[in-house]
């Protein structure tokens, strides 16, 4: 990850390269103060029945600092008479291409909050429920650890708010 800050004193750029693993804990509990800060200042949580979720671009940014990157594998229509449903599965690969979790999701017009939506809304929120899901486990315990809820926002049913 490519962190860019700017020197006060002299007013110079400075670019930092650092790699982040999951497998120390010491990069976690770094990595988890800059994604705390990081979704602060761009509002990408919602508070919930008293409780912070993060957005899917939260998620997204936890995995780039990783260099994790998400990958959609498949879309299955599941529609019906009356109903336009949609499953998706998304797969996280690392940066050697190796998948290391997946997610599955799937979103209906039958759901309250959705029977409004056009098509391509239903099929693009499976998708992204997905890419939460398959970050959440493998990352959910470092959203956690940066004082959110481990479940992606888009999971969390808006009518509890």
């Amino acid at each position: 990850m490519r962190l860019v800050t700017k020197n006060m004193t002299t007013k110079e750029i400075v670019i930092k390269e650092k790699n982040y693993s999951l497998e120390k804990i010491k990069d976690m509990t770094e990595m988890s103060e800059i994604l705390k800060s990081h979704i602060i200042k761009h509002k990408l949580y919602t508070p919930i029945s008293g409780r912070n979720y993060v957005h899917v671009e939260g998620w997204q940014f936890a995995g780039g600092l990783l260099g994790l990157t998400p990958l959609v594998v498949s879309i299955q229509d599941l529609s019906k008479t009356g109903e336009i449903k949609y499953m998706a599965t998304v797969e996280i690969i690392n940066k050697l291409g190796v998948v290391i979790g997946r997610g599955f999701s799937i979103c209906s017009n039958k759901e309250t909050k959705k029977k409004s939506f056009d098509e391509y809304a239903i099929l693009s929120m499976a998708q992204t429920r997905s890419l939460g899901k398959a970050y959440r486990n493998i990352i959910g315990w470092v959203i956690k650890m940066a004082g959110y809820e481990s479940t992606p926002a888009e999971e969390i049913p808006k009518e509890k708010t």
